[in-house]
């Protein structure tokens, strides 16, 4: 079965180079949007490159807007993380209505910060996630 010339460059058109310091640079890019220093940039860059399946992940979110959850840690992906963030993010939305607000795109970056952590310490993440619900009810991630 051959291809026509059309579908070959559409096939080509598809696939995008992404090289290692446009990653960087636009990790570093979100930071700064979001009032995330430095230092928060290099710590998650160091954390972010010495994992390749997590880096997977990220620069897939970051070409797709969405995640494809294949990096898990006892069964908890970066996905479950945003998740009990946000829980938080609300919470904190009540207190503070100006930071809070405008650093809102720093979530998913903390989402993937935190789980990088979470695959270090596990015990420690996962009590936190499970035992601390933010607004909602008590035990709502018990079933993790």
């Amino acid at each position: 079965m051959h291809m026509s010339m059309e579908q070959e460059d559409k096939n080509r058109a598809q696939k995008v180079v992404i090289t290692r310091a446009m990653v960087r640079e636009h990790t570093r890019s979100i930071c700064r949007e979001n009032g995330l220093d430095e230092a928060f940039f290099e710590s998650f860059w160091e954390q972010l490159c010495a994992d390749d399946g997590v880096y997977l992940e990220y620069v897939y979110y970051l070409i797709h807007g969405d995640f494809k959850g294949k990096e898990k840690v006892e069964g908890v992906s970066v996905v479950d993380i945003l998740i009990w963030q946000i829980d938080h993010f609300k919470a904190q939305l009540d207190v503070d209505t100006t930071l809070t607000k405008r650093r809102s795109g720093s979530m998913v970056l903390l989402a993937f910060d935190t789980f990088m952590k979470m695959k270090k310490d596990p015990r420690r993440y996962l009590s936190k996630l499970r035992e601390d619900t933010g607004t909602d009810y008590p035990g709502k991630f018990n079933g993790i």
